[in-house]
Parts: structure tokens; C-alpha cells; sequence
């Protein structure tokens, strides 16, 4: 399924919302504590998922989380537990959050040529958050007024520019925009000292922090427009003469441009428009032309032709990747997806087996090995793939729901009422969730383990989420 585009009038709801937090969490802009970063991040992180504003795609977050991981090792011991999203935007933007949380756009996963440049992105703004600098910018703005203030944030936090200009127009941010970049110019020397030491270390080339930075000044001379990244990250030349000069003095080593590896195929799987799906497939096509049996590139264009519906050349170019490289389990299970989507079970079935062979822990081999097993009408089998994921952490997919409705294909309306009330409840959708966990306890015996855990779910339906304590008041 496509993804969409946000509109205006969501970064601006948005926007209003970050002012609402800020205004409650920091009445006075005095000492900003840990404790406070550590709220206002969650805050912050749960008004993004409130609005869908985070891509739900496990392999993607699972690619992010290894690289932040790599780089985290290599820093010191940081007073916040670092989490990494992926942001539903085509803006060209990374940002920290106080609290430890890395928002990289799926624009900027996009832009990135290989997976250094992309971990050199993470490495600085894991240096902007050990460092603190949104704190800093909070405790000084006792001199500004509330609103710019909040813009300063807004702006920062939401990209600037682009898609989030009208956001950042919500605010009254008159001559905000040179203490921006006094501001962020002060921070991004730490942050990239900080940073190149992360990378190099990592074991990552270091010289891909600039190389990153010469893209975005590529891509603002072609475009005539300035990136999101170049606005929030202000002072380009500067930086670049910077980073420049710790290479030549301490970071000279040589490194690696992949470690975890496949980026090509990671951007595959990252969801794009129509415009952005029918551009990237003229690239590469052409790319084939002069590369003809480069299975990375076929693998991209069957999985950008499978985006755009075109499910017979998909299956052409997959199926000539998996000649060239017979043993790609990605490739195996496109295949199968592609024959399960089709309406051939058997041969679904027949790539899916050869794939999970080869990675028997890929969660998305075991979902779709199910889906074929159910659509085969092999319920038990269907049973046992999808109870694999049970514990599993979840993507886009509620996984409940599949094992509900096999449940019930096997005639089992206890654990089938059960699933499905786990299903709307995690949905939120009260009235469903309640009327399956009532269904279900007529099939459990009173204090059973099973009869319990409905119970407790029930209650916890019935008397509502307990909410979140208020921040609290800001030392002062």
C-alpha cells in the first residue's frame, strides 16, 4: 500500500501540539534535568505515534536500531536508553529529541549512498544528545519569549522548510531565525567532533560525514532548494571545513562504507508515492541498462514494480535475480509474497519453504509461510507459523488477528473469541474487545490461567488506561 504524504494541517496540529507540551512541561525555563529530557522525549514520541507520524516497517526500524547500535558502543555511557524511528516523511532530516530518541526521515534513508554516510547522520545526532543541546536551548531561553522559543523547537524538531513550513508558520518566530543559527552552529562543532569519533570507531570511513553533507549541497544546487537537513543543520562549508581538518589530523584511517550491509535493499523496502515509485523506477531502469545482471538492482525494481502494481514484470525481475542468485532468501520470499498474492498457494508455498530454510528467525517469512498454509486451507500449519510470532514484537501487522481467525477455521471458539478481543483491544476498539473476551470466558473453566488473563483484560477495558503522572514542575 502506498504511503501517504502529511498535510499542512497536520505538522500544523502537530506543531500546536509540541507548543502545548512545551508550555506545560517548562513553565520556567530554569534547570532542564535528566528526568525532564526524559519526559519530554516520551511526550514527544507519543504525540508522533498518536498521529501516525512513525513508518511501521519492523526490517526498516531492525536496520536503523543495529546501525544506532554500532555507533552507541563507541560513545560513552549515556544517562538515556537511545531508541531509533523512522519518520514518514520524504524530507531529507534527521533530529534528536531530548531523552535519547533519533528520528532519521525516510527521505534521508533515500539520500544516503551508502550505509557510513547514513551512520555518520545517526553517529552526530547521537553527539547532539549526549551533549544535551536541546536542553542547553531550553535553559538559555529565559532571554527569549515563549513563542520563539517554541518555533526555535518546532523547527527543529519538524525539519523546517518543506513539508513543514506551515508548522513552523503556526508561531510568532520574528527574528528567530539568526538565533537559530547561532545556536545550532554552537552545537554542531561539538556534535560532529562527537560524532567522527563514533564513526571511526565504529569502524565506519570517517570521510562519510562530508560526503553526506557534499549530497545535500548536490541536491540544494540541482533543486535550487535548501534540504531539511542543510536548515536544521546549519552552516554546511563551515562543517565541512571542520570535519576536514579532523581527518587530516586524527580520523585519517580508512573504514568501511558497509558494516551491517544491504542497504540497496533496505531503501526497496522503504514505501514511497506514485511520483516517487515512477522516478525511482526510470533510475533503475537505466541503471540496468549498463549493469544488466546486478541482482541488487533487480531485486529494487521488482520491488518498486510490485509498489506500482505491476505484478507479471515484478515477478520477471525477481524470478531473473533468483536464477543469478539462487540462494537470496529475500528473494525466495518475494517470490512466494508474489505467487500468494496471485492466488498459486502451492508455489507460494514451494519459495516460502526454500526461504525460511535459509533464514528460519525472518518474522516476515513466518507471517507469509502462514498466510500460504491458511490460504491452502492447511489451518493447523497456519496455527503453528503464526503462534511463532506471538511474542514477537509487532510491525504494521497485529498478528492476533491471523492467529483468531485460524483458531476459528479449526473450530477452537474459546481461543478464537480470545485472540480477537487481544486484536480490538490492542485497536482500540472497546466495544468489540469486550464482546470477544466475554465470548471467550464461556469456554474456560472459572481460574484457569486462560479465564484470567480475560478477566484482567476485561478490566483493564473497563476501567480505562491509567494515565501518565504529569511532568513535573521544572527546578528552578
Amino acid at each position: 500500500m502506498l504511503m501517504r504524504k502529511f498535510s499542512q494541517n497536520q505538522y500544523i496540529c502537530f506543531a500546536i501540539l509540541i507548543f502545548v507540551l512545551l508550555f506545560r512541561a517548562i513553565p520556567c525555563f530554569a534547570e532542564f534535568t535528566i528526568e525532564d529530557e526524559k519526559k519530554l522525549g516520551k511526550e514527544f514520541y507519543d504525540k508522533m505515534e498518536e498521529h501516525q507520524l512513525i513508518l511501521k516497517n519492523k526490517a526498516l526500524k531492525d536496520y536503523i536500531t543495529k546501525i544506532g547500535h554500532l555507533v552507541l558502543k563507541q560513545s560513552p555511557k549515556s544517562p538515556f536508553d537511545f531508541n531509533f524511528f523512522i519518520v514518514d516523511s520524504s524530507a531529507v532530516n534527521a533530529f534528536a529529541t531530548p531523552g535519547g530518541y533519533i528520528y532519521i526521515n525516510k527521505g534521508l534513508i533515500m539520500a544516503s549512498e551508502n550505509e557510513a554516510q547514513l551512520a555518520g547522520v545517526i553517529a552526530n545526532e547521537i553527539g547532539h544528545a549526549n551533549a544535551r543541546h536541546v536542553a542547553s536551548i531550553i535553559e538559555k531561553s529565559k532571554k527569549l519569549n515563549i513563542a520563539t522559543l517554541v518555533g526555535l523547537l518546532a523547527g527543529v524538531f519538524l525539519g523546517g522548510g518543506g513539508e513543514a513550513t506551515a508548522a513552523i508558520a503556526a508561531f510568532s518566530i520574528a527574528g528567530s531565525s539568526s538565533l537559530t543559527l547561532r545556536y545550532m552552529r554552537q552545537h554542531e562543532e561539538e556534535a560532529d567532533r562527537l560524532g567522527i569519533e563514533y564513526l571511526s570507531r565504529a569502524g565506519y570511513y570517517p570521510a562519510a560525514m562530508i560526503d553526506f553533507l557534499k549530497i545535500m549541497k548536490q541536491q540544494e544546487f540541482l533543486s535550487k532548494t535548501m534540504p531539511s537537513y542543510l536548515q536544521t543543520h546549519p552552516g554546511t562549508d563551515d562543517r565541512i571545513a571542520y570535519i576536514d581538518s579532523l581527518i587530516l589530523t586524527q580520523y585519517h584511517q580508512t573504514g568501511a562504507k558497509n558494516i551491517i550491509g544491504n542497504l540497496s535493499r533496505i531503501q526497496a523496502l522503504v514505501p514511497l508515492d506514485t511520483s516517487e515509485l515512477e522516478k525511482r523506477y526510470r533510475q533503475l531502469e537505466n541503471s540496468l541498462q549498463s549493469d544488466p545482471n546486478n541482482v541488487d538492482l533487480l531485486f529494487n525494481l521488482a520491488m518498486t514494480e510490485e509498489q506500482l502494481d505491476q505484478t507479471g514484470s515484478a515477478l520477471n525481475h525477481f524470478q531473473k535475480a533468483q536464477n543469478l542468485s539462487p540462494r537470496d532468501a529475500d528473494i525466495l520470499k518475494n517470490i512466494g509474497l508474489i505467487y500468494l498474492k496471485t492466488g498459486d498457494s502451492d508455489l507460494a508455498q514451494d519459495y516460502l519453504l526454500r526461504a525460511v530454510k535459509l533464514n528460519p528467525d525472518n518474522d516476515e517469512i513466518t507471517l507469509a509461510l502462514g498466510k500460504t498454509y491458511f490460504a491452502s486451507g492447511k489451518y493447523q500449519k497456519a496455527l503453528d507459523s503464526y503462534l511463532k510470532l506471538k511474542d514477537a514484537p509487532s510491525g504494521d501487522t497485529d498478528i492476533n488477528y491471523f492467529i483468531a481467525m485460524t483458531y476459528g477455521k479449526l473450530n477452537n471458539k474459546g481461543d478464537s473469541h480470545y485472540y480477537f478481543g487481544l486484536h480490538f483491544k490492542k485497536e482500540n476498539k472497546k466495544e468489540s474487545a469486550l464482546f470477544h473476551f466475554k465470548e471467550a470466558l464461556n469456554y474456560f473453566p472459572p481460574g484457569s490461567d486462560r479465564s484470567n488473563a480475560i478477566n484482567q483484560a476485561i478490566k483493564d477495558i473497563e476501567s480505562g488506561e491509567k494515565k501518565r503522572p504529569p511532568m513535573g514542575k521544572t527546578k528552578r
